[in-house]
């Protein structure tokens, strides 16, 4: 009806209106002629199902609304994400109110004055992530599928159908040096209304009591009851030092721009971090997967390994249950080459954290290593569904399926990675390695002239980094410019 190009995700959404008819008897978009209901289907949105049958699960519902989803983007993007979202699905006897309470908790707004510290604001709700999941009736939508709604003016019906939760939390952080204001609200979706709310005022000092007073209010205003365990897992906290905890937001958001003096910043503010607090678990793990991905990417130095290893296994000696340390141990493993030893600690890492999908991408990389190729596509397909925006698993899975000669998967990951890091750019307009991954991508599918600008501006943002300089080197000779190789 756009008049767009279509691909598999518009057979989605066809079957998502073939679901909407067998549930509920009715079809969703609706018109005396059809004119009225190509118009329906461009603009209106369709009633849920739970509008019209009261006795089908929430998440039936979310599922087969985000098939209808009018952006192809907020869709589901494989039809075997929706077959693994059906079989989590125990319909028979399965009362709603029994179901997991899912939350959303959406990028909080820094309205800082100083705009750089958005890292304290995404760093902060990933923390209060990490604590929520914990708790046994509480689900929480992946934070790499949550990204994209960032200053979004989207109604709570559709974020909740989009993101298939019960229930979004939004926040806003105001930090002036050490001066806090975090102000923190969650909205029940079906109810169309704010189910609690609050706003906390304070020093930097006073971040772990805030922190620990809203993930036990949420709590109670959804009604858990928590076992004695999970009330002392609400009380951990990583760390009791303030600056030390801002050291370590810092750090890890240098160390995901990956480029050479982003990643050696990001070692500095680790260091800084233990420094102001020796036992602070995730700081050492931090450090370990920095000092790995130093030696990955930018200098093959056999040192940076053996601190990598050495700084995993102390996170993991004041932390066990810490997955981000074994996944960390698991890069510097896999980079040593000792296989077996990385496929067992990423394991763990998934274990302890099945939506780690930093775990995922090691262990596709293991299997691709080993040609265990269709293993290693199922791991990158998972990486991909939890975290979008990490564009190095759709190299690899585009590698993978190149491997085994199937032709068909690989163009289809190709576009799919031309279509994501083209969003992701929009966001994050200065990371110069996605522009180069961008460049090769267009060069793989024959514009030039839009790969060689791409190319261009990733060394213009990273001119002195050796990796980049190579990658630009491969685009040109992939374009057949010899001269600028």
């Amino acid at each position: 009806a756009r008049g767009e190009q279509v691909d598999h995700r518009t057979d989605i959404w066809s079957l998502g209106v073939i679901a909407f008819e067998l549930l509920t008897g009715k079809t969703p978009y609706e018109g005396e002629f059809e004119q009225a209901i190509i118009y329906s289907i461009l603009n209106e949105e369709p009633k849920t199902v739970l509008s019209l049958r009261k006795d089908v699960p929430l998440k039936l519902d979310q599922l087969v609304m985000k098939m209808l989803s009018k952006n192809k983007e907020h869709r589901y993007q494989n039809i075997s994400d929706i077959l693994a979202d059906l079989k989590e699905l125990k319909l028979k006897d399965k009362p709603v109110g029994k179901e997991k309470k899912t939350i959303a908790v959406l990028p909080f707004e820094n309205i800082s004055p100083d705009k750089d510290a958005d890292y304290f604001a995404e760093g902060l709700a990933e923390e209060l992530i990490t604590s929520l999941a914990k708790i046994k009736e509480i689900k929480l939508v992946a934070p790499a599928n949550t990204m994209k709604y960032k200053g979004t003016d989207k109604d709570i019906k559709t974020l909740g159908r989009e993101l298939a939760a019960g229930y979004i939390m939004q926040g806003t952080v105001r930090k002036f040096k050490d001066d806090l204001r975090i102000s923190v609200k969650l909205m029940d979706v079906a109810q169309e209304s704010q189910l609690w709310g609050e706003t906390y005022k304070g020093k930097l000092e006073d971040v772990f009591d805030i922190q620990e007073k809203v993930s036990k209010e949420i709590v109670d205003a959804l009604r858990v009851n928590l076992s004695l365990t999970e009330k002392v897992v609400l009380s951990k906290r990583s760390t009791l030092n303030a600056e030390a905890f801002d050291n370590y937001l810092r750090a890890r958001n240098f160390l995901y721009r990956l480029t050479k003096n982003n990643v050696h910043l990001a070692i500095q503010l680790f260091e800084k971090a233990i420094e102001l607090d020796p036992r602070y678990a995730a700081a050492h793990a931090g450090l370990g997967e920095a000092y790995a991905t130093l030696y990955q990417y930018f200098e093959t130095n056999d040192s940076y390994l053996d601190k990598a290893i050495e700084t995993s296994l102390k996170a993991l000696m004041y932390d066990p249950t810490l997955s981000e340390a074994y996944a960390a141990l698991g890069l510097a493993y896999f980079d040593k080459k000792l296989l077996e030893e990385a496929i067992t600690a990423t394991l763990k890492a998934i274990e302890l954290d099945p939506e780690n999908y930093v775990a995922y991408w090691i262990l596709g990389r293991i299997y691709h290593t080993t040609d265990r190729s269709e293993e290693a596509i199922q791991q990158f397909k998972k990486t991909i569904s939890l975290n979008p925006d990490f564009y190095n698993a759709f190299n690899d899975i585009i590698m993978a399926y190149e491997r085994i000669n199937d032709g068909e998967n690989a163009k289809r990951s190709l576009d799919e990675a031309l279509d994501k890091i083209d969003v992701y750019l929009k966001k994050n307009p200065d990371d110069a390695r996605a522009h180069m991954y961008h460049a090769i991508h267009l060069a793989a599918v024959n514009k030039k002239e839009e790969a060689k600008a791409a190319g261009k501006k990733a060394l213009e943002l990273n001119p002195g980094d050796s990796l980049m300089m190579y990658n630009a080197a491969c685009l040109y000779a992939r374009l057949g410019d010899a001269k600028l190789s």
